[in-house]
């Protein structure tokens, strides 16, 4: 293990031992408890599986409103290479390192304790909690002194009970602090996936049957819910007729391209793969990317279990039958307006719970899960709706809206964060004066005026222009 290696590790498992450890004195044996019955889901979810049907719907996915998932990923980083869900516990792993940095100062935190609690509960989404942790520990890491506020413990002028999430003192200064995480989808992303599912069910069926060995490329020009399986799979027949170029039907286009079959199976031959993962993502595709939304189903020859008995999450395909896959977005207007939810509405929320009489800075994060050109509207419509909001009537000196995305690879990942803020007095990032970056544990390269998506945007630019210049394979039957 290389020195970064063991950093991180170190990191996550502090983490670990800070969520443990608050279960109780007895806290091993209350994870222990906790961690059997997580772990008996998902042998029960793959003591079904059927080897004649596609592997990836069979899968346990880990649920990302739990913190015992948290808790367990975190358990098996490092120590347990072949129990993993690659695309979940890289995510995981971003805050536990971010907050396993200084897990040894949160616990001295005045009453972390009760936000702790309430996040094990596990009876709310814990990313509540886990951002008022991971706010708190950017500012342990800036050098402040913090502590929690219990909820609802201050008076106001008007008699009523409210407070906002910390008090940090920097020399003789102090300041409220007020977390607010968005939703990691808006309700209208979420029922558009689902519509997917519902799609890809029988398109992945029809294509295993009829168009083993390839990946189908769909724009939807009307709302995803509004298309039938039936619609898509004509749109996909037509594209297996065009040989490699783009047609369209109605409010669908659709474009067919060949899995590299000969790549695919060498390194299948060679090789275990773990499905649902960046690896086989690269194999089916030839690129992983985060900003794309894709689909995958496998008829496997062989799956095996390695380890022991001890393992989860640890079926790996060890030969492919044939598999399939699909890319799609949509770019009917109500689907990007409704997915490219603003935050003004919660930047007030959290201006509301900012006491008259000290100053305070509100943070809000979201994750950028729905593509470069969603996260480009959205942050128009942040720059127009949170410009105009008026606090002049509040102590706020400002809001930091913090966005992240994960990249997972074969066998690395990296994540990225960009930070833009609303202001009511100059350089409100000078209160930080180590690190602005709340995801960092120091090192991290930090680029001006440039979001990550539009970094993402550009290199997908120069990508296609190499790939017309220089394509990477042809279709190859065996």
């Amino acid at each position: 293990m290389d020195a970064q290696s063991r950093i991180e590790r170190a990191r996550i498992k502090a983490f670990y031992k800070l969520l443990v450890d608050r279960l109780g004195k007895d806290g091993k044996d209350a994870w222990a408890e906790r961690q059997a019955a997580y772990e008996a889901r998902i042998r029960e979810k793959e003591s079904k599986f059927d080897i004649r049907l596609p592997v990836e719907p069979q899968l346990f996915t880990p649920p990302e409103d739990d913190i015992d998932w948290y808790i367990l990923a975190s358990h098996l980083a490092f120590d347990s290479p072949l129990s993993d869900s690659a695309y979940s516990s890289r995510r995981v792993y971003t805050y536990a390192m971010a907050i396993g940095a200084v897990a040894e100062e949160l616990r001295n935190v005045p009453n972390v304790n009760p936000v702790l609690d309430k996040m094990l509960a596990n009876k709310s989404k814990p990313e509540t909690q886990l951002f008022e942790l991971l706010t708190a520990a950017f500012y342990l890491k800036n050098g402040y002194e913090v502590s929690f506020i219990p909820e609802n413990s201050l008076t106001w002028p008007d008699g009523k009970k409210k407070s906002p999430d910390l008090l940090v003192k920097l020399d003789d200064e102090q300041m409220y602090v007020e977390c607010k995480r968005s939703n990691k989808q808006t309700k209208y992303s979420q029922s558009e996936e689902a519509a997917w599912a519902e799609i890809w069910a029988k398109l992945s069926h029809h294509m295993l049957r009829a168009a083993p060995w390839s990946t189908v490329d769909l724009t939807f020009h009307s709302q995803v819910a509004e298309a039938s399986a039936e619609e898509v799979i004509q749109i996909t027949n037509l594209a297996l007729k065009a040989n490699g170029q783009k047609v369209r039907a109605g409010a669908i286009t659709g474009q067919v391209s060949a899995i590299d079959k000969k790549r695919l199976k060498l390194h299948y031959r060679a090789n275990s793969v773990r499905p649902n993962s960046p690896q086989q993502e690269l194999l089916v595709f030839g690129d992983v990317d985060s900003n794309e939304k894709r689909s995958i189903a496998t008829v496997a020859k062989r799956v095996i279990w390695p380890g022991t008995q001890n393992n989860v999450l640890n079926m790996f395909i060890h030969d492919v039958a044939k598999c399939v896959g699909a890319q799609w977005r949509c770019d009917h207007e109500v689907s990007l307006d409704s997915r490219s939810k603003h935050f003004k509405s919660l930047v007030n929320d959290g201006v509301k719970q900012i006491p008259p009489d000290l100053p305070g800075v509100v943070h809000v994060l979201y994750e950028t899960r729905d593509g470069i050109d969603v996260e480009q509207l959205r942050r128009d419509k942040n720059m127009f709706n949170i410009s105009d909001y008026d606090a002049s009537e509040t102590t706020v000196l400002g809001v930091l809206v913090h966005a992240v995305n994960y990249y997972p690879f074969e066998d690395s990942y990296e994540v990225a964060e960009t930070v833009e803020y609303f202001s009511r007095v100059p350089d409100l990032l000078s209160l930080f004066r180590r690190q602005r970056l709340m995801i960092s544990c120091g090192g991290t390269n930090e680029v001006e005026d440039v979001t990550h998506w539009e970094q993402d945007r550009a290199a997908k630019s120069q990508k296609s222009r190499e790939l017309m210049d220089n394509p990477l394979w042809e279709r190859v039957d065996e």
